[in-house]
């Protein structure tokens, strides 16, 4: 069997000679890092390279840092709104489009929501801050004459810890771009026509049609949204560094956010290799959760 195998190596040589470079840069960039930064956790290590181990005194110290501590319920307060508005929103413009009649307007919303990805993340952010200037700031301006704000009033949307968290959460309304709304649509048009038509005929109700067949049949791009913004939304903190800092005080710090901080601020590699650790078995013991739940209730619903 061995012999076979390598056999069967051997003969397909030149595929393997070509792919290597594929598999080297791979090894290097994609997995060589995160390995790296596991052994690091364990050591005392600066920006110099000079390393020490001393076990788990990273651990010990972090899980009694109330910083970091302070970090995990703020980034669940940015994190689960978030998720919920990028999985769910998107499905219900996706059914809006699904119910025009006119091809032709399918095709150019489906282009429209497609439009915003030409701009780049950091113009987003930058135009965001804008929107949130406390004098001249769209938001200002648009609660000012909704007499929802004094006209003398300044509110510092990003620097005041009553204003902060809410204003990252509405950040990107009304939440449509990107491809979610191009991929859910590509599911519920896969949904066989018969089906929905007998619906239509039994008297279902759009909102039931969604409920008892959309929703079932789409349950993979949900689990598939739902399990990456997880991922995507422990990581970020592209916030912080833009528009926050962490602040006001420490209350937008996340432990990504205090992650880099650590790393190539106060130049403790090793202590920065814990957080990342610690977010990395985070991640991975939720997305298990995340897809044993979704998948029993998809079952349950089979």
């Amino acid at each position: 069997m061995e012999r076979t195998l390598l056999r069967r190596v051997w003969d397909a040589r030149l595929a393997y000679l070509l792919l290597s470079p594929l598999f080297i840069g791979l090894i290097v960039f994609a997995y060589y890092p995160p390995i790296s930064g596991m052994y690091h956790a364990f050591f005392d290590w600066n920006a110099l390279g000079k390393k020490t181990y001393i076990g788990l005194d990273n651990f010990r110290e972090l899980f009694a840092d109330p910083v970091f501590l302070h970090s995990i319920p703020t980034m669940f307060l940015i994190v689960l709104p978030k998720l919920l508005i990028g999985t769910f929103v998107p499905l219900l413009v996706a059914e809006l489009i699904f119910s025009f009649k006119s091809a032709k307007w399918k095709f150019r919303y489906r282009m429209l929501l497609l439009l915003p990805m030409v701009a780049p993340g950091m113009v987003f952010m930058m135009i965001w801050a804008r929107i949130y200037d406390p004098i001249n700031g769209l938001v200002t301006l648009a609660g000012k004459s909704l007499g929802l704000i004094g006209q003398d009033q300044i509110i510092n949307w990003l620097g005041d810890s009553s204003t902060v968290i809410p204003s990252l959460i509405f950040m990107g309304f009304p939440w449509i771009g990107g491809t979610a709304v191009l991929i859910y649509m590509a599911g519920i048009m896969n949904i066989p026509s018969e089906v929905i038509e007998s619906s239509v005929l039994d008297g279902a109700s759009v909102w039931r049609r969604i409920a008892s067949i959309d929703l079932p049949l789409l349950m993979g791009q949900i689990r598939y949204f739902f399990v990456f913004g997880l991922i995507a939304g422990i990581q970020d903190y592209n916030l912080q560094v833009v528009l926050t800092g962490g602040g006001p005080g420490y209350d937008t710090y996340v432990p990504g956010y205090y992650m880099y901080l650590k790393a190539f601020g106060a130049s403790r590699m090793g202590y920065a290799s814990a957080v990342g650790l610690v977010m990395f078995v985070a991640i991975f013991g939720l997305t298990l959760l995340t897809l044993k739940y979704m998948k029993s209730n998809d079952d349950s619903r089979d």
